[in-house]
């Protein structure tokens, strides 16, 4: 009877201990950034491959989503939230937003205040930076990344959208939207994370990206904007959804999140697409701009 304690006993530390390293890896998976004076908090995005856009048949799969391979080939950090209106407030010293709330998603700001935003981080924390690494917008590509956290889905839970412009189940667990948001953002990490930690990346607000475009004809700027906002239905909200707005738009559906990425930016390369046209992307034409 002892020894049978006994051999219970060393069972129960062996499978404890056992928890133990299984739970350290699953931490170290999850890597994190942090600012502790302003609580930015980032994640870290391993190096790897990713197909980019959707397939034909994915529900409201447009020609601006061609199928294509992205390689990072070095690893990044990504905001596990959208950038508060507290974080802004601390750094920039202003609060533009129409939802007022402290951990609320920033919003009325434009591409131009989220890339000032990204500066003053550099400048006020320089001394904590990874060596080679600059705070900035991610690109479309590590925001796509990023969101996806290894799913090929519409949305990054592993699941689809299932509806153009009603109640969306799958889409209610990730995302606040049109549907279920009651026509206003919401703190920030009130719904579920996608596997590697991150929060928001379908809804509540839509997002500022870096890359920038010229219209040829009108000679205006443009920047990628991705992910849905509380105010879209659920086609608007799916991984793949690209799209482009004036620089200097300011809506309380836009906000941003930061990125720790390398200096020269050279950790992403498209390696193949489906067809040789350029990639092509949808200008919002919703709002007008306003003037800062």
């Amino acid at each position: 009877m002892k020894n049978k304690k006994l051999l219970v006993g060393f069972l129960s530390i062996f499978v404890s201990f056992c928890f133990v390293i299984v739970f350290a890896g699953c931490a170290s998976a999850n890597e994190t950034f942090i600012i502790k004076e302003i609580n930015l908090e980032m994640v870290k995005c391993p190096a790897g491959s990713f197909m980019m856009g959707s397939p034909e048949d994915e529900y409201d799969h447009s020609k601006g989503e061609t199928l294509h391979s992205v390689n990072i080939t070095k690893p990044f950090y990504i905001g596990k939230y959208e950038v508060t209106q507290s974080q802004f407030m601390a750094l920039m010293k202003k609060e533009p937003s129409n939802f007022v709330g402290a951990n609320k998603p920033v919003e009325q700001v434009d591409w131009n205040d989220a890339k000032a935003f990204c500066d003053n981080l550099n400048q006020k924390y320089s001394n904590l930076l990874p060596s080679g690494y600059k705070f900035d917008l991610p690109t479309e590509e590590q925001w796509e990344y990023a969101c996806r956290a290894g799913t090929t889905t519409a949305l990054n839970n592993g699941k689809e959208i299932t509806t153009a412009k009603s109640l969306c189940p799958n889409l209610n667990e990730v995302a606040w939207y049109e549907m279920n948001s009651n026509n206003t953002t919401h703190p920030v990490g009130q719904k579920k994370p996608n596997a590697w930690g991150i929060y928001d990346m379908h809804g509540n607000v839509t997002e500022w990206c870096k890359d920038t475009r010229q219209d040829s004809v009108s000679g205006r700027i443009f920047a990628c904007i991705r992910g849905g906002n509380f105010s879209k239905p659920a086609l608007f909200c799916r991984s793949a959804r690209n799209n482009t707005e004036s620089t200097g738009m300011i809506w309380n559906y836009y906000g941003f999140r930061v990125a720790l990425i390398p200096v020269d930016n050279s950790n992403v390369e498209e390696t193949s697409k489906n067809n040789n046209e350029e990639q092509e992307y949808e200008y919002s034409e919703d709002h007008e701009e306003v003037d800062d």
